[in-house]
């Protein structure tokens, strides 16, 4: 944890012109953060551009009605980014992460901030601000907001209710406390629309994302008496059910839903042979630690990386992995 509040507000009330950035294949956390920090900025005088690598999965256009969010895939360049004082990461603390942005953050590396409340890190900046028991980035960026004093307003509240939402699980992740529920309503209070928001993360399926979800789950092996699921999406299978890239997020979930399941893996392949590998846990196995193996990282309860190819040396890779750390757990060799 690296929490000097007081340093932070002072280089935020010091800057003038702010970009944020957050990781490729956002999220709603990473989204909501970015959106809810734009608000507060803006709120206290702040010229703000928000510029992602990648542009906004189509999935969650919704959370930006406005537009706010650029891309360098579109039309941003770099050199265009020069003019920033500042420059915050949300929601991730490592390079990899950032894409082609990293390059801009390097370039920019004495203005780069980091907002997060992941675990895992490399060099990314000299100035960190942290905290690994948020359950959200988005819960920080509310903190911020009120100790700069800035009224909600609910174009604030509904990015931010959204990261915090999603973070959690619908609110029922280990990382949640009573205090999750009160910022929650006070985020409602101001305007989130938990309804609303509800319908567009979890009732806007194709009939393509279901048949996608269905092969997955149809495809699905236990291991370990039924404690460690592992599954796989290949290119082909996306491009048979005709799904898009954005309908294999939260296919892991689903999977950890399955009774008696403590472990939760997925390989899912990409489109330039690399395979993206998510890892949940129910608390007793820490996925940080197993995706740091491979260079990534992210929570105790779910973490991930990407790997080299050929897929089934990587999903063997893994297995393997995942096998080793399951039985290293203190109550797992006795059992088997």
């Amino acid at each position: 944890m690296r929490l000097d509040w007081s340093a932070l507000l002072d280089v935020l009330r010091g800057c003038s012109r702010v970009v944020l950035t957050s990781h490729v294949r956002p999220d709603c956390d990473a989204l909501g953060s970015e959106l809810g920090m734009a608000g507060i900025l803006e709120a206290i005088g702040k010229h703000v551009r928000i510029v992602n690598a990648q542009a906004t999965p189509a999935n969650l256009k919704w959370i930006d009605p406005d537009g706010r969010i650029e891309s360098l895939a579109e039309k941003v360049r770099p050199a265009d980014l020069a003019d920033r004082d500042l420059f915050i990461v949300l929601d991730t603390s490592a390079w990899a992460q950032l894409g082609a942005m990293g390059d801009v953050a390097k370039s920019m590396r004495d203005r780069v901030l980091v907002v997060d409340h992941h675990v895992s890190e490399d060099d990314l900046s000299d100035r960190w601000f942290k905290d690994t028991a948020a359950e959200a980035t988005a819960r920080i960026v509310y903190e911020i907001g009120l100790r700069l004093r800035v009224p909600l307003t609910e174009r604030i509240a509904t990015p931010l209710y959204a990261g915090l939402s999603t973070d959690t699980g619908g609110f029922r992740f280990p990382s949640v406390s009573g205090e999750s529920f009160r910022i929650a309503g006070r985020l409602v209070d101001a305007g989130a629309n938990p309804t609303a928001i509800y319908r567009e993360l979890f009732e806007q399926d194709t009939l393509s994302r279901l048949h996608l979800v269905g092969r997955t789950l149809a495809g699905a092996v236990t291991s370990h008496d039924g404690k460690v699921i592992v599954s796989t999406v290949r290119q082909k299978e996306i491009k048979e059910v005709k799904a898009q890239p954005a309908d294999t997020e939260d296919l892991v979930n689903l999977t950890l839903a399955v009774k008696g399941t403590e472990v939760a893996v997925i390989l899912i392949e990409q489109p330039d042979g690399r395979i993206k590998v998510s890892f949940r846990s129910r608390g007793r196995l820490d996925c940080n630690v197993l995706a740091g193996r491979f260079g990534g990282g992210g929570h105790k309860a779910a973490a991930g990386t990407i790997v080299d190819g050929p897929f089934e040396g990587a999903h063997e890779r893994v297995v393997a992995a995942v096998d080793e750390a399951w039985l290293a757990l203190p109550s797992a060799a006795v059992k088997e």
